[in-house]
């Protein structure tokens, strides 16, 4: 009997297996039969990755409350055209964004979209509903990073990228009859990546916000694929399209830099494969000279045509150049940690490399996924040490660099990562695969025949656990946004004219929302401001806290974003690290009246000095809960505390 013959009957398996049995057939097998065979659960895998992004698009009720999407659509809404030729090409034109600190391309593609479809959808010609453009454009890119990690994984899984199919993974397998790698290779792998991709919960957030991260990450993969088409032989169209592709990533965001080197990588491979020289020759540096000349006028071309296309997307870089500098000096010393601002303090005392790696693995992919891709990653960069895999340089070309530059940053949000997230898929897949070839290699025949079933099931158990994970995270936005409860919450229980303090740096509650039939505004109240990030954090900072908390009804803590970082810099900020602790234990007069939450509670776990907090290994990325599930507090002044008394339970002036 077959060893499959079990699973082939097993409805989730039948496809797979059939599958797999080709792939064992090696050269005889026809490719385009296979890939048509490949069409139908391909289909089913991006179906199913559009219902995970296009449900629940609107998450935050059309109230904009992604900071850095809200920023693009500002700049949007201030586009217009130039009424001279002298005027666009001025500084001063009215299609000059004024901000750099992202690439213009997104800005330029979302105006053009929406002015477009404002010709057809009336809606749209009111700015304030350009998320009704900006979150499907999103969506789109992000199902198109599906599609284009599964054709470079498909790529990656052929000659010459791979001498032979059974060398995909180690040299050292080379001549073995174990077909494992031909099994796995093609279409099997690249499916199984689509899908891990597919249901990658840091991709299916992300998909919901018009930030320039997910259009980077598909420009990304896009040069990538080009790229590797590159080394493989493709057409001179193939290689204009990848100097294309590259000056599009660029004109998103300046952090594609590192795909520079990839130019060079998938020339010097395409070079090697053309000459049909072995792999020792191609270390040999006689060889590798030779090959100099004819390496870096492609290399040069293609770079150049990537810079021309990153101008003539983003005219005014050059026309508004000193702004340009400005902002990208500016975001560049942010991120270094060198310009101080307040929504960077979370990072104060996380570990560089370390903390981003464990935030993907634990909250951006899952803990099977996300082990499973930065060990993928190590392998890879081990297998390039030892035997210069042309597969792992290629993707090493961009992934290393990248991630050590970002890895480096003292801003380590998990956005940074999204860009990587495709690669630690392909990787993960690959780690897999390598396992099952030793193990498969190395077991007698007797038992052999048991080793490709157990990993398919890891392979399901690996989608299933992943799957499960995305499925519990989009029940985020089958509710209603904290924000948007907590306002109606505060709009119907708090009479009109009480004063309400809110935290700088946060969400000032109340939203305003319809109730009734009637708009409300958080004009109703009176509002004052806590400068909780104030500096020096001095005693004429807190009397003037403690004076706005005496005048105040209630205290609106809208998330974690102060009371999570603060704490971080007890030496910068002596007082306000044991605000909130004394805040909300009690101890400064005021109870908690009520807390919002939205989807499980796990996937926003409560941090000190909340009860019952989480332990700080399991405590997810500022940036993870913030905007789309945050966790809102109202606290109720119910001991009338004076100015005094206040400072004296902070400890001020004692």
């Amino acid at each position: 009997m077959h060893r499959f013959s079990a699973l082939s009957r097993v409805p989730p398996f039948s496809w797979l297996v059939r599958m797999m049995r080709h792939g064992r057939q090696g050269d005889e097998t026809d490719p385009g039969q296979v890939l048509r065979q490949s069409i139908l659960p391909l289909v089913l895998i991006l179906v199913a990755a559009a219902a995970l992004r296009f449900c629940g698009l609107n998450w935050d009720g059309g109230h904009w409350l992604h900071p850095d999407e809200r920023k693009i659509y500002f700049v949007v809404m201030d586009l217009d055209w130039p009424r001279s030729l002298g005027e666009a090409l001025s500084p001063n034109s009215p299609l000059n964004p004024g901000f750099f600190a992202y690439g213009s391309l997104p800005i330029y593609l979302l105006k053009l979209v929406a002015s477009l479809l404002a010709l057809l959808w009336p809606t749209l010609r009111y700015l304030d509903n350009l998320h009704l453009v900006g979150r499907p454009l999103a969506a789109l890119f992000d199902l198109g990073i599906v599609y284009l990690a599964y054709r470079l994984a498909r790529i990656l899984w052929r000659p010459p990228l791979f001498p032979s199919p059974a060398t995909f993974l180690n040299p050292r397998l080379e001549g073995t009859e174990t077909g494992l790698a031909r099994r796995r290779g093609g279409e099997w792998g690249a499916l199984l990546v689509a899908a891990l991709v597919g249901v990658a919960v840091l991709h299916i957030q992300h998909a919901r916000f018009f930030t320039v991260d997910v259009p980077l990450t598909f420009f990304v993969l896009l040069t990538l694929n080009l790229g590797a088409d590159v080394a493989g032989g493709g057409s001179k169209w193939r290689q204009v399209a990848f100097g294309i592709a590259l000056g599009l990533a660029l004109a998103t965001k300046v952090s594609a830099a590192p795909l520079a080197l990839l130019a060079p990588v998938a020339y010097d491979i395409r070079l090697a494969a053309g000459s049909n020289k072995s792999r020792s020759q191609d270390s040999n540096p006689e060889s590798r000279a030779s090959r100099l000349l004819p390496l870096m006028w492609p290399t040069a071309w293609t770079l150049g045509l990537g810079i021309a296309v990153f101008f003539l997307t983003q005219p005014y870089v050059l026309i508004d150049w000193p702004t340009f500098l400005d902002h990208t000096v500016q975001e560049s010393e942010i991120a270094r940690g060198i310009l101080d601002v307040p929504y960077t303090v979370q990072y104060a005392g996380t570990l560089p490399f370390l903390y981003s790696i464990w935030q993907t693995a634990l909250w951006g992919l899952g803990l099977p996924l996300g082990l499973l891709g930065w060990a993928g990653l190590t392998a890879s960069f081990v297998r390039w040490l030892r035997w210069g895999s042309r597969a792992d340089a290629l993707l090493l070309a961009w992934a290393g660099p990248y991630f050590v530059v970002t890895g480096l940053l003292y801003t380590r949000y998990l956005r940074y990562m999204l860009p990587l997230t495709p690669i630690l898929c392909i990787l993960a897949v690959r780690l897999l695969v390598e396992m099952e070839a030793t193990i498969e290699k190395r077991t007698s025949a007797l038992h052999r025949p048991t080793v490709a079933p157990v990993f398919v099931l890891l392979y399901g158990a690996l989608l299933i656990a992943t799957g499960v994970y995305a499925l519990l995270f989009v029940w985020i936005f089958a509710q209603p946004h904290s924000w948007v409860v907590a306002s109606e919450w505060i709009f119907e229980q708090i009479p009109a004219g009480d004063t309400l303090a809110v935290e700088h740096w946060d969400a000032a509650l109340p939203l305003p929302v319809v109730l009734g039939g009637e708009p409300q505004r958080v004009g109703q109240y009176m509002s004052r401001t806590l400068p909780l990030y104030g500096e020096p954090d001095d005693t004429a900072k807190w009397e003037g806290v403690a004076a706005d908390l005496a005048a105040s009804d209630y205290v609106i803590v809208a998330s974690r974003r102060l009371y999570g970082s603060i704490p971080r810099e007890p030496n910068r900020y002596p007082v306000a690290s044991r605000y909130h602790e004394l805040l909300l234990g009690g101890q400064l007069g005021f109870e908690l009246e009520q807390e919002f939450t939205r989807g499980p509670a796990w996937l926003n776990p409560r941090l000190p000095p909340l009860p019952g907090p989480a332990p700080a290994w399991l405590q997810p990325d500022e940036s993870f809960v913030i905007y789309d599930h945050p966790r809102a507090l109202v606290l109720r002044n119910a001991e009338r505390l004076g100015v005094d008394a206040l400072l004296k339970r902070l400890g001020v002036g004692e």
